[in-house]
């Protein structure tokens, strides 16, 4: 994806909305139904109940230190990282905020 498509959709009068990670302001782009495509079948053996989510950041925005299992806050709520997926630009984030 070139630099002027995500300028597109990572606007939030398109497709991306405004977060609060880690204590900056950002913009992201978030799909549950990406999560519960992804996860089907493997919550329960995960042990994910509920509040699941990939949120898809700009690189130039992501904390390089983060990894799978860190937790992170999101407006002021905790998750816990799940997986991270380079996709060129962005990263997709999987993150849940009820999991044991």
């Amino acid at each position: 994806m070139i630099d002027g498509d995500l300028d597109l959709l990572f606007n939030p009068e398109e497709i991306g909305e405004k977060i609060n990670f880690e204590g900056k302001e950002i913009i992201v782009i978030k799909s549950s139904e990406t999560f519960r495509t992804k996860y089907k079948g493997k919550a329960e053996d995960m042990g994910i109940y509920t509040n699941g989510i990939c949120i898809s950041i700009r690189k130039i925005d992501f904390p390089l230190s983060l990894a799978p299992n860190d937790r992170v806050i999101i407006d002021d709520e905790s998750y816990k990282i799940l997986d991270i997926e380079d996709l060129g630009n962005t990263y997709r984030i999987d993150i849940a905020t009820n999991y044991r």
